[in-house]
């Protein structure tokens, strides 16, 4: 759920008399006019008698432990949905990706863009979250063991149901299915749905030794981790950091002995254990591509290029090695367990499988190495493909779990990639995919594996369209969708994802106008300063204002409105708000959260 922001289209809203009896919060739930209402369409019942009581309220509970096999709760349901509505794809585990990894996630495959898919996916939705005629909100929701729900640009919350349904801005926009995480009462199966018996004590983990999780931290680099954390990827990180006690606690010693590491690796100093962080530690303790560092990575194995190892060669080019190809102790001394490793990397890029690193390996190894591309040139792939051309091409991709499923996270990477690529956005891999893939690899492979990386690691912070490059240097001769970004946002260029000339002179005379050194470099400053000039008021996205509101966030809101700016949200700034909501087309409540902040900042153009 931790990906790059997508900026929402208007969608309109049904009147207030087709939402049925539900909380006016639901009102923000997209609706299509015209769609059916909610009382035409037959919802699902239990296979037992509810009792009175109701189920105990959840906690948030992330996903943190790499499983291997569905839980029966999201299966159930899943086959409850179907049998009531119709077989629609369905899929829930995925490798290592939060609460999917856990088997406990369920995606139910809707189009919100078909009138009635989306009447379907808002009834659901809406009967989940609705509360029953004592007033306990999402009563549905505590009954089945439903933790959250994201579907069409909104979330909803059981741990905060008082928030309401709030705007989602994560990378894919749920429009093409309901995603469903569960509590692990509801992923056993152990609420009042399904037994007729209420849960008092709430379940915080799988049951049996079937369930028993990765101890691999190449399995977790999808999780964050920070002060307060605990569970086996917190036991996962200590083991791997060294110097720690093995408790499962993310405590204030752990913190800073991440903090310690971080700054010998060359990270960001912030005690938050990152996508970025793991990669790090499965490699040895050389920084990953996508930190900021992968041009400096490229060169240093660069110059081993013409060097071949086998098994029984030592020095400074088997660490080299060593470092990048990852999961194996860098020590220098290429013996059996380098081999191995070797040879499991030649099989996953495409190569003869013979334990040689040699110009091949060297250049896969640099990001350089097409072959494992090209060879899928006549594979089409879709939503819920499977297999290892899946895997080439989350790898081509980056900024995602190689698990060889095609699932919804793989789409949205894919989509935006084939937006920047100039490529029909269609979600489907063909001929042409495969082509541009081996092409952007093959001359921009530092850039290409910085941006996604990065793009990963943005995705929690409600990033922008350049929120994915802020770790990506640009230089004349650089090339790929990082230029086209940087040329989108300077203006006044041609976007053809080239860094020549013009797009240097064009990078300077920015840089002299936001005061930064004028180098003609892009480096995070640069982006930096072409995020604040496209996005004034994204500092605020996440604050919610609402009558009654003060302070500095209100003021900003004021300004950007052009209405008199005191810092107090009263009944002129609410009807301001209520008349930008009105212009793009969004429910007019008054109330200030990520969509409006997104329209009100368009205004302002």
């Amino acid at each position: 759920m931790t990906l790059p922001s997508t900026d929402p289209t208007p969608v309109r809203r049904l009147p207030l008399r087709a939402l049925g009896a539900v909380s006016a919060s639901v009102i923000a739930l997209p609706l299509a006019a015209g769609a059916a209402h909610a009382s035409s369409i037959p919802l699902p019942q239990p296979s037992r008698k509810l009792p009175r009581a109701l189920d105990v309220a959840p906690s948030y509970q992330p996903g943190t432990m790499c499983l291997t096999q569905n839980q029966p709760g999201p299966v159930a349901f899943a086959q409850l949905l179907n049998a009531t509505y119709g077989t629609h794809a369905y899929g829930i585990l995925r490798s290592c990706d939060q609460e999917h990894g856990e088997g406990r996630a369920l995606d139910w495959m809707l189009d919100a863009t078909k009138r009635d898919q989306l009447a379907l996916g808002n009834a659901i939705t809406r009967w989940l979250s609705a509360p029953d005629a004592q007033g306990r909100a999402g009563a549905m929701a505590r009954r089945i063991g439903i933790n959250y729900i994201i579907w069409n640009r909104h979330i909803w919350r059981a741990y905060a149901p008082e928030r309401g349904w709030a705007a989602y801005t994560g990378a894919s926009p749920h429009t093409d299915h309901i995603h469903l995480s569960f509590t692990w009462d509801g992923a056993r199966k152990r609420t009042s749905w399904w037994t007729g018996t209420a849960v008092t004590t709430p379940a915080t983990g799988p049951a049996g030794s079937a369930h028993a999780p990765s101890t691999d931290p190449a399995d977790y680099v999808n999780v964050t981790l920070r002060r307060g954390s605990s569970g086996t990827a917190v036991k996962v990180l200590q083991r791997v950091i060294g110097g720690l006690t093995l408790d499962g606690e993310y405590g204030p010693a752990t913190e800073k002995r991440v903090r310690a590491y971080q700054k010998s690796a060359g990270l960001t100093v912030n005690g938050v254990v990152d996508s970025r962080v793991w990669k790090a530690l499965v490699n040895g303790g050389a920084v990953p591509s996508g930190s900021g560092s992968s041009t400096s990575t490229s060169t240093s194995l660069a110059k081993y290029a013409g060097t071949v190892l086998r098994r029984g060669s030592s020095g400074a080019a088997v660490t080299a090695m060593q470092r990048a190809i990852g999961r194996v102790a860098v020590d220098g001394a290429f013996g059996p367990a380098t081999e191995k490793r070797v040879r499991a990397y030649q099989k996953a890029q495409g190569l003869p499988q013979n334990g040689v690193v040699d110009s091949r390996v060297w250049k896969a190894l640099m990001g350089q190495s097409t072959a494992s591309l090209s060879k899928y040139s006549g594979v089409t792939l879709r939503l819920w493909s499977r297999g290892e051309a899946v895997k080439a091409l989350q790898r081509a991709l980056g900024g995602l779990v190689v698990d060889g499923s095609f699932g919804p996270q793989t789409l949205a990477r894919l989509k935006a990639w084939q937006k920047s690529a100039g490529l029909a956005v269609d979600g489907v891999v063909n001929a042409k995919d495969w082509k541009a893939l081996a092409g952007s690899s093959s001359t921009s492979s530092a850039t290409s594996s910085s941006s996604s990386s990065s793009s990963s690691s943005s995705s929690s912070s409600g990033g922008t369209s350049l929120s994915a490059y802020l770790g990506t240097t640009l230089r004349r001769g650089s090339s790929g969708a990082a230029v086209k970004a940087l040329q989108r946002a300077l203006g006044g260029l041609g976007v053809d994802g080239h860094f020549g000339p013009a797009t240097q002179a064009r990078v300077v005379s920015f840089q002299r106008s936001a005061g930064i050194s004028a180098t003609g470099v892009v480096t995070r400053s640069t982006w930096t300063a072409l995020e604040r000039r496209a996005h004034p008021l994204k500092a605020y996205w996440g604050k919610v204002l609402r009558r009654g509101s003060h302070g500095s966030a209100v003021t900003a809101l004021q300004r950007a409105l052009r209405i008199t700016a005191d810092g107090s949200f009263g009944p002129k700034t609410e009807a301001a708000v209520k008349a930008a909501q009105r212009s793009a087309h969004l429910a007019q409540t008054g109330v200030v959260a990520t969509l409006t902040w997104k329209a009100v900042e368009a205004q302002m153009r």
